[in-house]
């Protein structure tokens, strides 16, 4: 299934690309087409931090992402690294006391806060004490209260002209004493898109049914979302993605939901189920994605010394992502925070891993003699396939 995101270049005064505003598209067509602002905005995340690669898609610079009233009472933000992320407090939020006190977090945090079409009103002076950026919309605001809010508000506020169509919009905005710009004069949005699998809804139900239980179990969570080879990637790429200044590599998913945290996980899992994501495409290379994970761990459990379980089943399931995403291999596990044999195992490289995997593959396709009297190859595979039936009922 195709994906889209648009984005927009956002210049500073020397005309050098300082971030890119990331916009909700559902299509090819470069426009938006009206959709709640919370799913729009739960889409532009999923797509960009775990279907794109972000630090392509912004250029190593900041993304300008719209947030509603609801996702920002919620902290979702945080779910995001702060180094990289604008905030933009869409022009219809209302300054409640749960906003405020929400934005407040977020700035100890370190977020950087932007105001989003920003016209003056006294009941957003409270806005204007969080903000680090305001975005005035040229075209819509007479030139001389742009000027008022520059002069009043610019020795502590960076302000951004919105929709600088000319080359003399641009001139006459820098001389009002904007540090930044976006338009159709610099670029329109460019849309992009690639290609993702759903994670499964009713998993995502029990994740977070588990995470609502005063004491929730994190091997339980991890045990559910290990069942979908779609929720196991995602759930590695944002603990990389959220978690950049770790760099060593997850050994479980119950490691991951660990690092992660139970609030961020809850997060996580309602963004994800915003996406109601399943497929009948891609469902029976899911299905034998996941028998072929769990038989390769069972054989390296058994019979592999220096292999780990753990390893072999991240290789097995996520051997025919490629197929599932429409994207090369090497682009999806790039980010993955797995160790290097399981990335080696995955592009083809010669060690244990890839040599079982290759094994395993044969014995599915029975386009290899399989020796029985070295390896029980039949009795894991029926292991394997009840282990997967038996996670399947559990969703039932």
């Amino acid at each position: 299934m195709k994906v889209y995101v648009a984005r927009q270049p956002i210049f500073d005064q020397k005309l050098r690309v300082c971030g890119y505003e990331l916009l909700y598209r559902r299509s090819e067509k470069n426009m938006f087409e009206h959709v709640d602002d919370a799913l729009a905005t739960a889409d532009v995340i999923h797509n960009a931090y775990l279907v794109f690669n972000f630090r392509e898609l912004t250029e190593g610079t900041r993304a300008f992402i719209n947030f509603p009233q609801n996702l920002i009472e919620g902290e979702v933000p945080s779910l995001l690294p702060r180094q990289s992320l604008v905030i933009e407090v869409l022009e219809h939020v209302e300054p409640t006391e749960k906003v405020l006190a929400a934005l407040r977090s977020l700035r100890r945090k370190g977020y950087t806060i932007a105001l989003d079409d920003f016209v003056f009103e006294e009941k957003y002076r409270p806005l204007i004490g969080l903000a680090d950026i305001i975005k005035i919309d040229y075209q819509a605001t007479p030139v001389d209260q742009q000027k008022r809010l520059i002069d009043a508000l610019g020795h502590r506020i960076e302000f951004l002209a919105e929709k600088i169509e000319t080359k003399l919009e641009y001139d006459i905005a820098k001389e009002l004493g904007y540090k930044m710009f976006q338009g159709y004069f610099f670029s329109r949005p460019t849309v992009i898109h690639g290609a993702e699998v759903h994670p499964l809804r009713n998993t995502l139900v029990e994740v977070l049914k588990e995470l609502d239980k005063p004491e929730p179990n994190f091997r339980r969570i991890a045990g559910q979302i290990e069942r979908s080879v779609d929720l196991s990637y995602k759930m590695l790429r944002s603990v990389n993605t959220v978690y950049q200044k770790g760099r060593t590599t997850i050994q479980s998913i119950e490691q991951a939901v660990a690092r992660i945290g139970l609030d961020e996980m809850r997060r996580w899992s309602y963004l994800m189920l915003l996406r109601e994501m399943q497929t009948s495409e891609s469902k029976e290379l899911i299905k034998q994605s996941v028998i072929r994970g769990k038989m390769m761990e069972l054989i390296a459990d058994e019979t592999i010394p220096g292999v780990a379980p753990f390893d072999a089943f991240i290789t097995g399931i996520f051997s025919s992502l490629d197929v599932i995403l429409d994207e090369t291999m090497q682009t999806l596990i790039a980010e993955l925070p797995v160790e290097p044999v399981v990335k080696e195992a995955l592009l083809g490289k010669p060690n244990k891993l890839h040599e079982l995997l290759e094994s395993v593959k044969a014995y599915e396709q029975l386009t290899v003699p399989v020796d029985e009297t070295a390896l029980d190859w039949s009795r894991y595979y029926i292991e394997a396939i009840r282990w997967a039936l038996a996670q399947d009922e559990k969703k039932e």
